[in-house]
């Protein structure tokens, strides 16, 4: 992935922190074991940089936690999360609010020490 990211001009910066290779990229927030893949304007709607770096992480540490099978656990339903908030924001041309409200993106953000202001009803 790292390879694929560099030759297609989307790696900005890499570096080495927490036991973690951290690739700040154009546009991919993704987390694969030891390398956390992160963005700085991933979507509408998502995570500014820092957060998102720091909810990478937590998903990176949800990777040990599960192992072989954290692509099923975590991977599917992280990917459905996405899947649907790009089509809601395509459907009303507005962010789906709820992206990190549940499994597996507020544990990962928990893990990751990520803070966020809900908003209100």
């Amino acid at each position: 992935m790292l390879g694929g990211c560099r030759l297609l001009g989307r790696t900005v910066a890499l570096e080495r922190a927490r036991s973690r290779l951290f690739v700040e990229t154009r546009g991919l927030g993704v987390s694969l074991g030891w390398f956390v893949f992160w963005s700085t304007g991933f979507a509408p709607g998502f995570a500014s940089a820092d957060q998102n770096r720091a909810h990478e992480f937590g998903h990176s540490l949800q990777s040990r936690r599960f192992g072989p099978l954290y692509l099923l656990v975590v991977g599917v339903p992280s990917v459905g999360r996405v899947i649907y908030s790009a089509m809601y924001y395509r459907w009303t041309g507005t962010s789906w609010t709820h992206y990190y409200d549940a499994w597996p993106e507020d544990d990962a953000d928990r893990l990751g020490g990520v803070v966020r202001v809900r908003p209100s009803c």
